[in-house]
Order: structure tokens, then sequence, then C-alpha cells
């Protein structure tokens, strides 16, 4: 037979060196993946230095999306009765920048926000995922968009107000109070309509921000007062907060849950949780139960702050404060189930049993419970004036120019082709604005939509006749954004939640485990074909899968991509087209062996001459998944950004990974047994022909 000429194999250093860096990265994704051990380390560290290294600890988590996660969808419908037909597409598009800003406000990972029309019916849809208080997040969603027009300032929060400023503020407080106390006159009266009548109080005159709204008092700071009592109808009294007065219709209400207020008395033991007893656990048992003997209700602070172990004891003596059994607060106090179980279900007045939790044990007394109400609630607002108003902290001055003045806001062309957002405003706001701008030459105007700023252009000169123009966007789409905004804050856009769905975690959670289940089972049906049909090759496949599952959940967790049903899907089925190329190679090392190659030589050219089938396959699959990604729907992205990420990883997982794990075993002893690197058996026993 001719001799055959092949690439050079690698030497053995070189192979053991690659084997040694691809068993390094292997190492470090499982440590990102399972921080446990690295996070103990840099605890370890930080105490031998003296300090707190916590914030370069690895994190646990993946972000997740609504369907796993749990979390609302939200539906809204978009008064646009007041915007010109034409305009509504580019009102809306600004209403859904605003609204996705107001929910990224809230901490939530990766909203969903999107317009579509029916018909004659505009609707806003928003999808949030892992929200902790969809109450707040539709309160923040509902209300208007509040453009404001600021003129640069210092810092002046330090000083003292004027006594013009006092009397700014005491006159618009005056005011928003008579505005509040006249439309509770108003819808006292037999007949009234409250949601009515309190939609055109707050769309009055009265000085700065009112609101109306119709929800949960749970997104109020009136809530406190509203919890606590049983009654529907309007509230007889108006309500005054430091920020704002308030009228009140309680609609509905329902009992929520209870809470309750009491103390306790703790005797911790060497080994319990947040403990620096010295105590056995028989030791702290043993001395509860003396103690219980002679506790009553009358001394029961005293021997607390006697004998508790709890820290600050001595000077609270136990008290526990007002608790809510189920708080909807996640971030409320809340207590371990071990002690909230009998606390709450102790009569008022009585001591309790011994109580063991992870902290110790506990002698337990209920003073006092009451009920905890959900009230539904129309509320009118009538914000106050405050000095956070008057001397801002933020190097921004509050002007009397809003977006009531502002007519349009749309994208424009200079005459030389520069890009700039045109602004009109009416005959109010044009003598306003001149005044600004006279006053501010050669200084910055802050334009805030909900307080946030998203321009902040310089004035050139005096600007009378109401039309100005904002330059310095680089892009058409970066003014466009800006032009949304301002639209957004000018236009009478209301939204109405009209449907909401909320998704429990628990279902996301079975969602989630049936899908690592699918998983899993489909990488052992994968593991079990591949080690069948291709033995020690097939094993080694098997393992840069493992390490191709790893480095893709590790930028997953990275990135980080939020986590949907249909992008474990995509992960899933990524997990079958990562062994494909691992295939192609296998059945064309068969092939080599046929020639007469040596083992080494068959496996270079087997990666060699499968390579450009393994990159044309995966490069389709790629487009496939960017073209899915930039024209389809949220279901589809996640699906298609997980297989992507996919196919990338294992072009390095299938041709690096397997490549230098084969040639390492091809130099061991393994190597003599050709039978497991898929030598035919007819030529296990001949001779190799010479390769070169």
């Amino acid at each position: 037979m001719a001799t055959q000429l092949s690439p050079k194999t690698p030497t053995k250093t070189v192979v053991r060196r690659r084997a040694l860096w691809l068993l390094a990265l292997t190492a470090l994704t499982a440590l990102y993946l399972f921080p446990a051990p690295a996070n103990w380390v840099i605890r370890g560290v930080g105490s031998v230095l003296g300090t707190d290294l916590s914030s370069h600890q690895i994190s646990h988590g993946y972000a997740l999306g609504l369907d796993l996660r749990g979390g609302s969808r939200l539906e809204y419908e978009a008064d646009v009765s007041q915007v010109a037909v034409a305009d509504r597409p580019e009102a809306l598009n600004g209403v859904r920048d605003v609204i996705e800003r107001r929910v990224n406000a809230l901490g939530v990972s990766e909203p969903l926000v999107q317009t579509t029309q029916a018909g004659n019916s505009w609707r806003v849809n928003v999808e949030i995922a892992g929200i902790r208080d969809v109450n707040e997040a539709i309160k923040k969603i509902g209300e208007t968009p509040i453009l404001e027009f600021k003129e640069e300032g210092v810092d002046e929060s330090a000083r003292d107000l004027t006594p013009d400023e006092q009397k700014e503020i005491a006159d618009q407080q005056a005011l928003a109070k008579v505005h509040a106390q006249a439309l509770l006159d108003a819808v006292r009266a037999p007949g009234a309509d409250f949601a009515k009548l309190g939609a055109e109080a707050t769309s009055s005159t009265t000085p700065l921000a009112s609101a109306f709204l119709r929800g949960n008092a749970t997104a109020l700071d009136i809530y406190n007062e509203l919890r606590l009592q049983n009654a529907t109808g309007t509230v007889n009294r108006v309500i005054e907060t430091p920020l704002a007065f308030y009228v009140v219709h309680v609609d509905e209400v329902k009992a929520a849950t209870k809470e309750a207020t009491g103390r306790h008395l703790l005797i911790s033991y060497k080994g319990a949780e947040q403990s620096t007893s010295s105590l056995t656990k028989d030791e702290a048992k043993a001395k509860i139960t003396d103690i219980k003997k002679q506790i009553t209700v009358a001394n029961f602070e005293q021997l607390t702050k006697q004998f508790s172990t709890e820290p600050n004891a001595s000077s609270t003596g136990g008290d526990l404060g007002w608790v809510e059994e189920k708080p909807a607060d996640v971030n409320a106090t809340t207590f371990v189930e071990s002690f909230a179980k009998p606390f709450f279900a102790l009569p008022k007045n009585q001591v309790s049993d011994i109580v063991e939790t992870p902290f110790g044990f506990h002698l337990i007394l209920k003073t006092d419970e009451h009920p905890i109400y959900d009230p539904k609630v129309q509320v009118a607002t009538f914000a106050k004036l405050t000095k956070a108003d008057i001397i801002p902290s933020d190097g921004w001055k509050t002007t009397k120019l809003t977006g009531k003045q502002l007519q349009t806001a749309r994208v424009d062309f200079s005459q030389q082709g520069a890009i700039q957002v045109a602004l009109q405003f009416n005959d109010e706001g044009r003598d306003l604005f001149a005044d600004l701008t006279r006053r501010n030459i050669g200084k910055r105007i802050g334009i805030f939509i909900d307080g946030q700023l998203i321009s902040a252009p310089t004035v050139q000169s005096e600007i009378p006749g109401g039309q100005a123009v904002i330059t310095g966007s680089r892009t058409l789409e970066e003014a466009r954004t800006v032009a949304r905004s301002l639209q957004a804050g000018a236009l009478p856009v209301p939204v109405e939640l009209i449907a909401q769905q909320t998704i429990g975690p628990s279902l996301g959670s079975d969602s989630l485990r049936a899908s690592l289940i699918a998983g899993l089972m489909g990488f052992a049906f994968v593991a079990f074909f591949m080690i069948l049909l291709y033995r020690l090759p097939g094993l080694v496949a098997i393992a840069t899968l493992a390490l191709y599952a790893g480095i893709s959940l590790a930028i997953f967790k990275f990135v980080p991509v939020t986590l949907t049903l249909s992008g474990i899907a995509g992960f899933i089925l990524s997990i079958g087209i990562a062994v494909d190329a691992n295939v192609l190679v296998f059945e064309r090392l068969k092939e080599e062996w046929l020639l007469g190659k040596s083992l080494p030589v068959a496996l270079e050219d087997a990666f060699r001459r499968a390579w450009p089938s393994i990159r044309d396959g995966h490069v389709t699959v790629l487009i496939s998944s960017v073209v899915l990604y930039l024209f389809s729907s949220s279901v589809i992205r996640g699906f298609s950004l997980t297989l992507g990420v996919g196919i990338i990883v294992s072009l390095f997982t299938a041709v690096f990974s397997c490549r230098a794990l084969l040639r390492w075993l091809a130099q061991t002893s393994l190597a003599k047994r050709g039978w497991l690197f898929l030598q035919p058996r007819h030529l296990s026993n001949k001779t190799s022909t010479p390769s070169v």
C-alpha cells in the first residue's frame, strides 16, 4: 500500500499541557457552578486579613423567567382618545419606555413590556418575574408619566428655607388641603360617584402632581391606617401624611391575616444558631424548665431581663413587636415556623410551654393580637409642596415648565443633516421656556421623566417663540427614544389595568423540576447510546458533553441569561446537537482505521476531515438561532438564545476538548487495545501501514 501523508501529530508535552489546561477549565467551571468551597476560602482569607470580602463571593443563583420564578402578567388599556390618530403609535412607544424604566426601578430582572393594537383598543402588556410587591408595581405602572424641566443649581439642602419659601410651602399645602376637603364634601353627598369626582379633582389646577388611584391599599403609605379598619365607604375625614392629603373610599374589605405582639425568653446553648452560650443543650433545657416553674404573666418581663440569653434582652425584656402571621411584604419581620406556630396559636395573656427552635429553648407570652384587613380602595391624592421640592439635593432646581405646556416632540434634521429633537410648546409654555432659556444661557436644562434625567441640553441663547431643538443625539434611535419619552410625558395617555394573571413560584418550581428531569434523562440516553456504539471515544464524548453543559450553565449564570421553559428546551436540544459533531468524527475514525493508519494519525485525520461538516452544520443552526432571536417573540427568543449559546460552546467542547483528551489517551497503554478506539476486529492483530 502506498505511503500516506498525514498532518504532524503534537508532541507528548503539548498534549499533556492541553489536557492540564482542560482540567483547570473544568475545575474553574465546577467552582463557579458550585461556589461553596470557593466562598469558604474567600471568607477565610477575609478573616485572616481582617476585612470583609463578601462582595467577592461567587453568586449562587440564576435569572429565572416568569414561568419558572413566578410573578405577574399585567394587561393595561391605554386611553388615547386625546391623542391624534397619527401620533398614537409613538405615544404608546413612549409609554412603553416609561413603564420599562418604572419596572426596572423596582429591581425586576428583564421585564417584558409590549404594546399591541386590536381595532380601536391599544394595549400595554407587562410581564414581571420575581416581583416582591405586585401592588407597588401596579401603582408605579399606572401613573401617568410626569415630565419636568429643571435648571441647574447647587446642593443647598443644608440651608434653611427663606421666609418667602416657607410661605410658598404653607400656601400650597393649605390649598391642597382645601381641594382635598372640597372633594370629601362632594363625594359624601347622596349618589356621588367617587371615581368620577376624584378623577376630575386630581386633574384640576392643584399645584404639584395629584393622582387618582384604584387598587389595593398596600401600595399606599396610608395602608397602616386602613388595614385595621373593617368598614367600607368613604373615610369621613381627609387623611394627612408628611407628603400628601388623601381622600379615600373603601370599596371592599377582606380579612387577610392577623398580627400579634408579646415577649419571649430565650435560653440558648452551644451549637445553636447565633448562640454565644457555653451551656450544653441538656443544661439549657434544665435551666428553662426551672424558669418555667416560676414564671407568670406578671413577672415575665422581669425574668426575661434577668435570664434570657437573647442579645439586648436585659433592656428590651424580650419584646417581639407587632408581627403579622402571613405578611404580604416578603421583607417584613417573620418568625421561624417552629416559633411562629405556637406563638400565633397561643391565647392572649398566657405563657406557653417550652418551645424549641434552631436558636434554643423559648418561653413565649402573647400580650395582644388583632386582625389585619386587605382593603380595596379608590384614592384621590393631593401632593404637598415640601422643602425637597424647593431645595433639591441633586443639583437641579424645579421650574414651572412641565409636560402640560409641551405640545409635541419629534425627531427632525437640521439643514446640515444633523439629527435633532424638535420641541413645540403651547402659549403658556412659550413664555416659560423663553424665560428659562434667557436666565440659563451657557447652562444646562435638565429634562426629567418620573424623576429620571433623560437629557440635559446646554442653552446656547434665549429661545423665544415656543420652538426649540435638542441636538447631540449620536444615532437616530437615540433621538427617537428621547422624543418618545418627552411625548409620553406631554400627552395625556393614562393606562388602566384590565387583566392580571399571577403565576405562583410553586408552579414555576414544578416546571423547572420537570425540565431538569427531562434534561437528565436526555443526557443519560445520549450517554448510553454513545458508549454502546463508540466505546472509549464515546465515553470521552460524554465527558466533554458534561463539560459543555457546565460551561453553558456558567455562561447562563454569568451574563445572566434569563432562563424560561422554552430556553431550557433549547438547551436540552443543544445537547443532542453538541454530540452530533463527535458522531461525525468517530465515524470518520472508523474509515481512517480501514486505511491502515496508526491511532495518532487516524485521530488527526478524522478530526481534520470531519471539521468542514461540523463547521457547516453548526453555522447553519447558529444562523437559524440568530434569525429566531431577532425576529420572533419573547418565548421563541429564549429558546433561540440558549440554543445559540449551546452551539458556540459545543464547537469548543466537541472539537478542541474531545480531541485533546483522545490525543492524551492515545499516548497511554490503552492505545494498545485498538478495539477500544473503534479499530475493526479484523485489523486488531495486523500491523498498521506506516503513515508519514
